[in-house]
């Protein structure tokens, strides 16, 4: 299991979003063809990775969760 955050997640599509768009979506290295992702699919582990940081941060800057407090009356 990885402890890596979702924000260092997003970081790293990001990176290869920026990789792709500079044309270095498929290079060969000696007799191996390597391709990263499709756009499509990426811009879609962005939005997902963008969501869970933003949780992420919340959970931490806040202190977690939503509280409930039950008020006598």
């Amino acid at each position: 299991m990885t402890t890596e955050t979702y924000a260092a997640r997003l970081s790293k599509v990001r990176e290869a979003i920026d990789k792709i768009l500079s044309g270095s979506q498929s290079w060969r290295f000696g007799d191996r063809q390597y391709t990263r992702a499709d756009l499509p699919t990426l811009y879609k582990m962005e939005e997902r990775f963008e969501r869970m940081a933003a949780k992420e941060r919340a959970a931490t800057s806040s202190g977690g969760r939503n509280r409930v407090r039950y008020i006598g009356f």
